[in-house]
Order: structure tokens, then C-alpha cells, then sequence
């Protein structure tokens, strides 16, 4: 990322891709938030014939979609805390999911981080 402000910089795939091959790096961990969190970055890697240290681009963007990620661990059998099937799309919604499972309570977007 060489002038690049760093957070551009660190967020550049190809600048990562370009410095990866520059400097004969076999394999790349994308680190924590950001760009582990982007299916496109791993693609991207992998694209690029190297070594993605992390889930597969598919598995990174099913667990990107909240929704679908609470699917496939349910599918899996993997205890989760109570939720919804679906996206809460109205504001009675989420009272009676106040209601029936009491406070404290977090609300997530679907897409987004974290």
C-alpha cells in the first residue's frame, strides 16, 4: 500500500495480493474483522494461487448473512441462544420477542459485523 493512507492501504486487496506475490508469500491470514469477514478478500487470494489461511469464500459469506448463519448452526446442531427464524421486520416483532424471552436483548443487523 505504499501511499496509501493505512487504512486504505490495509484494506487494498490487490495492494495485499501484489505484496503477497512481490515477496514470494505462500499464504495469507486475513487477521481479525475487516477483510475476514469478506468472502471477496478470500476469493481473491486463492484467485491469486495462494494459500487462504481461513474458511473456504462460501463459508465465509453464509456466516457475513446473520440469518443464514444462525441456520446452518441450528442444521449443524450447534447450541445458539434464542432468536429468530427470520429477520424482525417490525417494531411489534421485537417487543413481543421482548415479551416472550425477556430483556437484556442485542438486535443485529443481518449483513454488517461483528
Amino acid at each position: 500500500g505504499k501511499g496509501l493512507p493505512p487504512v486504505e492501504a490495509y484494506l487494498s486487496i490487490p495492494e495485499i495480493i501484489r505484496v503477497a506475490k512481490e515477496n514470494d508469500v505462500d499464504a495469507v491470514h486475513p487477521g481479525y474483522g475487516l477483510l475476514s469477514e469478506r468472502s471477496d478478500f478470500a476469493e481473491a487470494v486463492i484467485n491469486a494461487g495462494l494459500r487462504f489461511i481461513g474458511p473456504s469464500p462460501s463459508v465465509v459469506q453464509q456466516m457475513g448473512d446473520k440469518v443464514a448463519a444462525r441456520k446452518a448452526a441450528i442444521e449443524a446442531k450447534v447450541p445458539i441462544v434464542p432468536g429468530t427464524d427470520g429477520p424482525i421486520t417490525t417494531k411489534e416483532e421485537a417487543l413481543e420477542f421482548c415479551k416472550q424471552h425477556g430483556l437484556p436483548v442485542i438486535f443485529k443487523a443481518a449483513y454488517g459485523g461483528g
